[in-house]
């Protein structure tokens, strides 16, 4: 209960920096890989909490006015000659792997210069 409770703020830490703009996500990211959480796999929480933040935001955009998220969509999908819905899910993969790059050096990095106790990743 508890992952899943840090994990769902993790998601609105997300979206609230997307928000401020997309540097926001790799900032959020770096943040969480270099605190090294104890959860089993940090960098990939990260690349998940980051997807889903951005997601809300494209469904909040939806949801507010349809007609002109899918004009822009149909718009960019042209000038770009891919399928709309690709286009979509491209969308989603820039903060994913913001969110991979920044955690994966954080984590990198505060590994190099404070070695973790394994004893403290350990459960009870």
């Amino acid at each position: 209960m508890r992952a899943v409770v840090a994990f769902l703020l993790l998601v609105a830490a997300f979206a609230l920096a997307s928000w401020l703009g997309w540097w926001g996500v790799p900032l959020v990211a770096g943040l969480w890989g270099a605190l090294r959480p104890g959860v089993a796999k940090p960098i990939r929480a990260a690349v998940l909490a980051a997807l889903l933040g951005w997601l809300l935001w494209l469904l909040f955009d939806a949801v507010g006015n349809p007609a002109a998220l899918a004009r822009v969509a149909v718009r960019l999908a042209a000038v770009l000659q891919l399928p709309a819905l690709l286009l979509l899910l491209l969308t989603l993969l820039w903060p994913a792997l913001l969110a991979w790059s920044a955690a994966a050096l954080a984590c990198g990095l505060a590994g190099r210069l404070a070695p973790s106790d394994p004893r403290r990743h350990r459960s009870p």
